[in-house]
C-alpha cells in the first residue's frame, strides 16, 4: 500500500511545485511590465517629495549654500498671518466651489448617461473644457470679460443687466464669482465621465423595480443610482478637493492675488516665497503642509465615503 502510494506522492509535489514556479514567473513578468512606471514614479515623485522634504528644514537660497534650519520654516508657517489668510482664502474658494462642482457633475452625467440620438454631441460638449489648459482658459475668460469690449459685458449690456464696463477683476467678490464660473465650467468634464460610468453600471432592472413599487425620479436617484456611485462619487469628491486646494493658474492670470492681496491663494504664496522672494526652504515647508493637508483631507474623505463591500458598481 506504501509502495503504491509513493509515486502519487512524487506527483503532487511535482505539480505543487510546478504551480509554484509559474505563480514566480507569472509575478516577475508583472514587475517586470510595471517596472518602467514604478521607475517613473520613483524619479518624479518619491525623490522629489524627500528632496522637498529635505529642503523645508534648510534656509535654501536660491543662489548659494544651504544651511540647516530645523523646524524654524514650519514655526514660521503657522505663525505667517499672510499665509494663514491665502489659506482661508483657500479653504472659502474650495467650499465654494467643490459642492457646485459636483452638483453641476452629477446633472450633466444624468444628461448624457442614457443614448439618445445627441448624447455624444452633448457629452463631447461637456468635457471639451478639460482639454484646454488653465492657462488658455483664464486667458479666454480675461477677453471675454474685459470691460467695454468683451462679449460678456456687451451681452450684459444688452439685456440691461450692467453698463458693459464692470472690472470683474479689480474687486474681491466680482473676481471670486467670475473664476468660480470659469473653474466650474473648466473641470466638470472629468467628474462627469467617471459619474456617468458609474451610472451606466447600475443594472436597469433596479429602476424598473424601484419603478413599480412607485418610486419617483429623485426617489431613484437617491435610493438606487447615488449608493452603487458611491466609489466612483468619492473618487470625483477626492479629485475636485486636491483640484481646488491646488488652484493657482486662474487667480495668477485674472487677478495677480489683488486687490490688495485679497484673493492670493496658498499655492500663490508658496510661489512667491519660492521664486519672488527666492527663499526656496520656506517654499518647501510651505508645499509640505499643503501635501500634508491634502492627504488628511483625502483619507478623512475615503473613510467616510467609501463603499461597503457590497456597493458600488464597478
Amino acid at each position: 500500500m506504501t509502495l503504491s502510494a509513493t509515486p502519487a506522492v512524487g506527483q503532487l509535489r511535482s505539480s505543487a511545485r510546478s504551480r509554484t514556479g509559474m505563480i514566480r514567473r507569472r509575478a516577475l513578468l508583472g514587475y517586470l511590465l510595471v517596472s518602467p512606471a514604478l521607475l517613473l514614479s520613483v524619479l518624479f515623485f518619491v525623490l522629489p517629495m524627500i528632496l522637498l522634504a529635505a529642503m523645508s528644514f534648510t534656509d535654501w537660497p536660491l543662489l548659494g549654500t544651504p544651511s540647516w534650519a530645523g523646524p524654524e520654516k514650519y514655526v514660521r508657517a503657522f505663525t505667517d498671518r499672510r499665509f494663514l489668510d491665502a489659506l482661508a482664502f483657500t479653504a472659502l474658494f474650495t467650499a465654494a466651489l467643490v459642492p457646485v462642482s459636483i452638483a453641476v457633475s452629477y446633472l450633466t452625467a444624468v444628461m448624457v448617461r442614457g443614448h439618445g440620438r445627441f448624447v455624444a454631441f452633448v457629452r463631447t460638449s461637456f468635457f471639451l473644457p478639460v482639454v484646454i489648459g488653465f492657462t488658455a482658459a483664464a486667458y479666454m475668460a480675461q477677453v471675454m470679460l474685459m470691460p467695454g469690449t468683451g462679449i460678456i459685458n456687451i451681452a450684459l449690456e444688452a439685456i440691461g443687466a450692467s453698463d458693459g464696463r464692470t472690472a470683474w477683476f479689480t474687486q474681491p467678490g466680482t473676481a471670486f464669482w467670475a473664476v468660480l464660473v470659469l473653474s466650474v465650467w473648466k473641470s466638470i468634464g472629468v467628474a462627469m465621465i467617471l459619474l456617468m460610468a458609474g451610472m451606466q453600471a447600475v443594472p436597469e432592472e433596479l429602476h424598473d423595480a424601484a419603478k413599480i413599487d412607485g418610486a419617483g425620479w429623485w426617489r431613484r436617484e437617491a435610493s438606487v443610482t447615488f449608493p452603487l456611485i458611491r466609489r466612483q462619487f468619492a473618487l470625483c469628491m477626492i479629485l475636485s478637493l486636491s483640484g481646488t486646494l491646488l488652484v493657482f493658474d486662474q487667480f495668477y492670470v485674472l487677478t495677480k492675488g489683488g486687490p490688495s492681496g485679497s484673493t492670493t491663494t496658498a499655492v500663490m504664496y508658496t510661489y512667491q516665497q519660492s521664486f519672488v522672494r527666492f527663499d526656496l526652504g520656506y517654499g518647501a515647508a510651505l508645499s509640505m503642509v499643503l501635501t500634508g493637508l491634502i492627504l488628511v483631507i483625502a483619507l478623512v474623505q475615503l473613510r467616510t465615503l467609501r463603499a461597503d463591500g457590497s456597493g458600488g458598481a464597478s
